[in-house]
């Protein structure tokens, strides 16, 4: 079969980019206010607005580096699937024969896929510490470490799903 590469969508991660510039900006607007409004206390806006500027802030610094990343988000092939986990220059590979599942959830009217494999520890013990937290959280959340959303590939979900599907089945087959 085939090697399927499914690249990132600039577009999708510029607008990704942009849409945490401005939720910085109202971060920051919010805590300029804090000390004048009425509503709640100061200290619970600037608490939000801490939060806010923090987790969307993460976003503006690391979503512009995948506007010039070159590699591919994704390539299945016969062997498996290796994704482009954030940052990292390795590219974790989950081959098909570990795989035992795929089931779609979908949290804010965001289709996600939930992969699941036989050697959970295995593939989070090759992450750094703070991607094996979030691994484990995800384990915690859904039953496995692995999610796939097509939020900044090149490809709908409804296709990603179709191909991983049909490449696992034929895989099993073999």
């Amino acid at each position: 079969m085939d090697t399927v590469i499914i690249e990132f969508s600039k577009r999708k991660i510029l607008l990704r980019a942009l849409g945490c510039f401005a939720f910085v900006l109202l971060g920051i607007y919010v805590w300029h206010i804090a000390d004048i409004q009425t509503h709640y206390p100061p200290l619970c806006y600037k608490i939000v607005s801490g939060l806010t500027v923090f987790f969307f802030g993460i976003g503006c610094i690391l979503l512009p580096y995948k506007l010039f990343d070159t590699r591919p988000g994704l390539i299945i092939d016969n062997y498996g699937i290796q994704f482009d986990k954030g940052l990292n220059k390795t590219r974790p590979t989950i081959a098909w024969r570990t795989i035992t599942g795929f089931e779609i959830t979908e949290i804010k009217r965001t289709k996600i896929l939930l992969v699941f494999i036989n050697n959970t520890e295995e593939i989070i013990n090759q992450e750094g510490k703070w991607q094996q937290k979030l691994m484990r959280l995800g384990l915690k959340m859904y039953g496995t470490p692995i999610s796939i959303s097509t939020g900044t590939y090149k490809c709908g979900f409804n296709e990603l799903v179709k191909i991983l599907t049909d490449r696992w089945n034929e895989q099993k087959g073999k």
